[in-house]
């Protein structure tokens, strides 16, 4: 009877008292649901942007952006070599302030009246001799250089095709006579393009210390230019190498030694600048001049040649009366 009595209150319990924990527990975590459901809603709401604030935040956010920009704008003036899409200027620092506009291409022709003058460093590092003329070895050799740094400020380059000095050995002409053996030639080369400029260019006899500048710790040859004072496109002439002197030692002080005017006896006085308004002879370093010195000297040159090109038209003709001899 005992037993019973047990079993059947046991019986009563979870009848009775089971189903009323369940359900409290079961209302216990539903709550806890609703909570953790409501702080996420909260959360989701605070991040969301109201449509009347949405224009404002976009405001706010473009104002940003262009203060940013105008921060970076403040930079590039202050630190202009971080801009990557600006062009790069010539090795030069002192060269920086000249700019050039250009418009179209130019062209221009070199010649080289004494196509065997040297310089002893070149012949010497090459041959182990130290002649000023030489076969081989001598400034011609320029011509890559010269075709390059002319092209790079849109200069196109056309060279005499005529190695003159061997052609005086084969005739047995006396140096003298360089001008008048390269005559035919030039004549007929100027007949068939229209140049902008035609450059005669020599290496002059001086010593290192008349041909040499040194500019900020870095060593050019001097050059300079000789004017025939016996032709009749001598004032065209001069004017040109003038202009292009002052252009040189604008942007390298000293470079260019100056112009000098010849006429009279023992010199030839014309060097076949009758032959064209545009045409100008350049003593280009001197024999103990390094090639690195004479490739800056180019380079500078090529720069000067196209400013003065670009902002003075100039006027090429062959003078109808010159003969070729």
């Amino acid at each position: 009877m005992k037993y019973k009595v047990q079993f059947f209150l046991g019986y009563m319990l979870l009848l009775f008292v089971l189903p009323m924990i369940v359900a409290n527990f079961t209302s216990n975590v539903y709550q806890e649901k609703i909570v953790v459901a409501e702080q996420y809603e909260s959360n989701l709401e605070q991040s969301i942007v109201e449509p009347s604030n949405l224009q404002e935040n976009v405001v706010q956010e473009q104002g940003k952006n262009n203060a940013e920009k105008d921060v970076v704008a403040e930079q590039d003036k202050s630190h202009p070599e971080q801009d990557d899409n600006k062009p790069l200027e010539q090795t030069s620092n002192s060269m920086d302030s000249i700019s050039i506009k250009q418009t179209e291409s130019k062209l221009a022709l070199v010649l080289f009246t004494h196509s065997h003058e040297t310089f002893i460093p070149m012949v010497e590092s090459e041959y182990g001799k130290t002649p000023v003329y030489h076969s081989n070895s001598n400034i011609m050799e320029f011509e890559n250089v010269i075709k390059n740094d002319f092209e790079l400020n849109s200069i196109r380059t056309e060279f005499l095709e005529v190695d003159t000095m061997a052609e005086m050995e084969k005739t047995n002409r006396k140096f003298s006579e360089a001008y008048a053996v390269v005559r035919p030639y030039l004549f007929k080369q100027i007949k068939t393009s229209n140049y902008d400029i035609i450059i005669d260019l020599h290496r002059d006899s001086a010593k290192r210390d008349i041909t040499t500048l040194n500019h900020k710790n870095v060593n050019y040859g001097k050059l300079y230019f000789v004017v025939g004072e016996n032709n009749p496109n001598y004032s065209s002439n001069k004017g040109l190498a003038d202009t292009l002197s002052s252009k040189l030692n604008e942007m390298i002080p000293g470079i260019s030694r100056g112009v000098i005017g010849k006429k009279g006896d023992h010199v030839d006085g014309i060097y076949n600048q009758d032959l064209s308004k545009n045409m100008i002879l350049i003593e280009l370093g001197g024999i103990e001049n390094t090639q690195d010195e004479i490739n800056r000297t180019i380079s500078v040159l090529s720069r000067a040649i196209s400013l003065v090109l670009q902002e003075v038209p100039l006027e090429n003709k062959v003078a109808s009366n010159t003969g070729t001899n």
